[in-house]
C-alpha cells in the first residue's frame, strides 16, 4: 500500500512540478559540466611550464554559474506567469466568487437604500426581510402540505 501511495504522489508531483523539476535537472548538469570542463582546463594548465589564465578560467567559471542560476529563476518566474495567465483566461478572471459575492452585495445593498431609506441613528436590521413577508415557510413544511394534499 505504501508503494502504491509512493507512486500515485509521485504522479502528482510530476504532473504540477514538471517544468520545475526539468529545469532544476538542467540547471545542475549544466553546472556539473561547467566544473567538469573548469577542472580539465585546471589539470591541463598543471601540466604546462607556465600556467596562464587560471583567475580568469574561475570568473568565467562562476559568471556562467551565476548566469544559470539567473536563466533558471528567469525562466521559472515567466512560465508561472504564464500558467497563472492561462488560469485566470480558463476562470475568467481571479477570484470570480469573490467578484459575484461583492457584485451580490452591492446589488442587495442599493435595493435596500432605494426600498427604505433607513435614520442615521437607526441600526440597520438584517432580519427585517424576514419579516415583511407575507409567509414563513421552509421546505419541510412545503412537503407536509403536499403530503396531507395527497391524502
Amino acid at each position: 500500500m505504501n508503494k502504491l501511495i509512493n507512486i500515485v504522489l509521485s504522479g502528482l508531483l510530476w504532473r504540477r512540478y514538471k517544468f520545475l523539476l526539468v529545469s532544476l535537472v538542467i540547471t545542475v548538469i549544466s553546472m556539473v559540466i561547467v566544473g567538469q570542463i573548469h577542472q580539465d582546463y585546471l589539470s591541463y594548465n598543471a601540466l604546462l611550464e607556465e600556467p596562464k589564465h587560471v583567475g580568469l578560467s574561475f570568473a568565467l567559471k562562476w559568471l556562467i554559474w551565476i548566469g544559470s542560476v539567473i536563466l533558471f529563476l528567469g525562466v521559472n518566474h515567466w512560465y508561472n506567469q504564464k500558467k497563472q495567465a492561462e488560469k485566470e483566461l480558463d476562470s475568467g478572471g481571479t477570484n470570480t466568487a469573490l467578484k459575484k459575492l461583492l457584485g451580490r452585495l452591492q446589488v442587495t445593498s442599493t435595493d435596500e437604500k432605494s426600498e427604505q431609506p433607513q435614520k442615521k441613528g437607526q441600526p440597520k436590521d438584517p432580519f427585517e426581510a424576514l419579516r415583511s413577508k407575507d409567509k414563513l415557510r421552509s421546505y419541510a413544511d412545503v412537503i407536509i402540505e403536499k403530503k396531507q394534499s395527497n391524502d
